[in-house]
């Protein structure tokens, strides 16, 4: 008994930080209008889907709303909330646990909640609940089937729920996940273009709202589970999507002569080459400098990038925010006056009709650079260009920020246009891709995350 005994002292502090270690999500139930017999069925999956996971408490009592109380948690669930739950100074709480970082899910019916509140309409983009029909099956359609919050369900994924149609559509304030099929069932009042699953960044923190949860049976179906706990995680993570699969090219296009390697090193004996892994373990590499220049499926605005590289001796490839303003990648060790051709620069615009043709190159403040063969990180805030409602452009692309290797390289560095080599068709654009270059030499490239940011 005294071995046993003292086996359970040794353990508990142990347990205990490892829950302590374990991040936590708050999930508030209040209703002040219509209650969903369903709450508690949504609760009980959540519960199921925390182990080993999160630590999870549920309330329904707007002192939670607290600022001091509110830090605890990585992310807050509204589960089917009604009406004006929360009061002013707890609103004003709840905000700023967003600003700074926070996540919000919200389920269904947190599209009928806090009417009167503009920042919580924000985070529907302004789409508040407006009718409903009956309860009936429906196909979702993603439009970006590699989120994180719903990566495993099917592209056209058929469920049974009640539809929600809104005040109004959200996709002009928000990044569109997925999408109704109204085709497929009996609206009450047709919106079109209904969209159904969407995201919003809110100063550091990410909000994601999902239409689905009217019905008990709702978070008895495991690809609705899945989608719950894959945009709770998804929040947690500060809205970060990791870019580079485990295996294949899911989320990627033009990817000619790459691979998804498992790890990637320079060439000991031949150092202006690249020696692979077996395939498919996260690296994206060009082996032989021959490569398109691979580009994401997913158009990206405002962002924050991190990303990894390496180039092996004599080498050179470059990123390309929104597939048209290139920082570039080059074997620049040890120079001591970098141009914007090397490491960290910003590439030069290019126009034929000049004298010279190439302008407006911006090197980096420092040569951060590593030797050849060396991973190094590239860590970048890049605002996309601003259109009016013509589309003529009313402000310039800009690098918040780039830092290379841990240096900051640029600071508020204003473009006026795409650098060389960009897409060449639109010239510039509110939202486009992640292009990375692979036809200058050998390269690779790993851990790229990025996340969209609030304006």
């Amino acid at each position: 008994m005294f071995r046993c005994l003292c086996l359970m002292i040794a353990m508990c502090p142990v347990q205990m930080l490892m829950a302590d270690e374990l991040p936590s999500v708050l999930v508030f139930t209040r209703m002040e209008g219509f209650r969903h017999d369903c709450v508690e069925n949504g609760v009980k999956a959540l519960r199921d889907l925390s182990k080993d996971r999160y630590q999870l408490e549920v309330s329904d009592d707007p002192a939670e709303f607290a600022p001091g109380n509110l830090s605890r948690f990585d992310a807050v669930v509204f589960m089917n909330t009604t009406g004006d739950v929360l009061d002013g100074d707890q609103q004003a709480a709840f905000e700023s646990y967003l600003q700074n970082g926070g996540g919000f899910v919200g389920v269904h019916a947190a599209a009928d909640t806090e009417y009167d509140w503009p920042f919580y309409g924000r985070l529907l983009g302004g789409a508040w609940f407006k009718s409903h029909p009956q309860v009936q099956q429906a196909t979702v359609v993603m439009e970006e089937s590699g989120h994180p919050s719903v990566t495993g369900l099917p592209v056209r994924w058929d469920r049974v729920d009640e539809w929600y149609e809104f005040r109004r559509n959200p996709r002009d304030a928000v990044h569109v996940v997925a999408t109704v099929d109204e085709s497929t069932y009996s609206p009450h009042e047709s919106m079109g273009d209904h969209p159904i699953i969407w995201t919003v960044p809110i100063g550091e923190g990410t909000a994601l709202y999902t239409a689905g949860g009217h019905t008990p049976e709702s978070f008895d179906e495991p690809g609705f589970r899945q989608h719950l706990l894959q945009s709770i995680e998804w929040v947690m993570d500060d809205g970060f999507i990791e870019l580079i699969p485990a295996s294949g090219f899911e989320g990627w296009h033009h990817v000619t002569n790459w691979t998804n390697a498992a790890d990637a090193t320079m060439d000991s004996a031949e150092r202006s080459s690249i020696v692979i892994d077996e395939e498919g373990g996260g690296v994206l590499v060009s082996q032989k400098g021959d490569a398109s220049h691979v580009q994401t499926t997913s158009q990206f605005g405002d962002v924050e990038l991190h990303l990894e590289f390496m180039v092996p001796a004599g080498s050179n490839s470059g990123v390309y925010l929104q597939g048209r303003y290139e920082v570039q990648v080059l074997v620049s060790w040890g120079k001591p006056k970098p141009s914007f051709g090397d490491c960290g620069g910003i590439y030069e615009r290019w126009d034929e009709a000049r004298s010279p043709k190439g302008y407006e190159g911006h090197p980096p403040l420092i040569n951060a650079s590593r030797k050849p063969g060396h991973w190094q990180t590239y860590d970048i805030v890049f605002r996309a260009p601003r259109f009016d409602a013509s589309g003529e452009k009313i402000a310039n692309a800009r690098f918040e920020k780039v830092v290379h290797n841990g240096v900051l390289v640029h600071e508020n560095l204003e473009l006026s246009g795409p650098t060389r080599g960009s897409l060449p068709s639109p010239s510039e654009v509110a939202q486009g891709p992640l292009m990375l270059q692979g036809d200058h030499g050998p390269v690779a490239y790993r851990n790229i995350r990025i996340r969209r940011i609030a304006e």
